[in-house]
């Protein structure tokens, strides 16, 4: 099996499996770059400053996530891409990505905002309200960006619209995949809390080729026969 004859179901999870496998070098060099632009807003995080956080990652995370992806679409797909492409692919995708993380993080700036009024009972039923759209949005935001940040990164000069518009048509028509991707996410986010932290250093490169090769996957079965 080579990864030139597509992701299918029955070889998803094999296939990511041996790209790990046999890209390991890559992958490794990818994520220490990838950690490389999360410091900052990593800093932020440590001192508290939420907010902060989420405006210097939508301009840092979000494109160094987009270049991730583009590297390991290219992975997936049997090329070898070249050491620097992460800094051309950086480049291309800043200003989009840039955009769609604003987009992405909308529904987290209003749960940080959110938040402190449950510190002061008693808590109006508005405010519980509130807090479920605020959960809700966020959910639905990373079911979107599971499409919308692939297909950004598969063509770099496409509009934001657009990548959007993919993304609802995908994510509605392939909801088991989409559930599949947040439970993968959750269940690595348990890792980092109660494993360790260090895991932080590689999982994001395996998380990025789960959502990679499900891409692969959903657009290969919209193609035309």
């Amino acid at each position: 099996m080579t990864a030139q004859q597509g992701v299918t179901p029955s070889t998803y999870v094999v296939q990511v499996g041996q790209t790990l496998w046999e890209n390991l070098p890559q992958l490794l060099w990818g994520a220490f770059l990838f950690g490389l632009v999360c410091i900052p807003a990593s800093f932020l995080f440590t001192l508290g400053l939420f907010i902060p956080t989420l405006l210097v990652a939508s301009i840092t995370i979000g494109p160094a996530w987009a270049a991730l992806l583009a590297f390991e679409l290219r992975l997936l797909q049997g090329i070898v891409p070249r050491q620097f492409s992460l800094f051309s692919d950086f480049r291309l995708c800043w200003r989009r990505s840039t955009l769609l993380s604003l987009l992405t993080i909308f529904p987290l700036l209003a749960l940080v905002t959110t938040l402190p009024a449950l510190r002061t009972p008693p808590i109006a039923p508005i405010v519980w309200i509130g807090l479920g759209a605020d959960l809700l949005g966020c959910a639905v935001m990373a079911t979107l960006s599971f499409y919308a940040f692939p297909s950004l990164a598969r063509q770099p000069e496409r509009g934001i619209r657009a990548c959007i518009r993919d993304a609802l048509i995908l994510a509605s028509r392939y909801p088991a995949n989409s559930l599949g991707l947040l439970a993968i996410g959750i269940l690595f986010c348990f890792c980092i809390a109660y494993i360790s932290p260090a895991l932080l250093l590689f999982l994001p490169v395996a998380y990025a080729l789960f959502i990679t090769a499900n891409y692969l996957l959903v657009i290969q079965k919209e193609a035309p026969p």
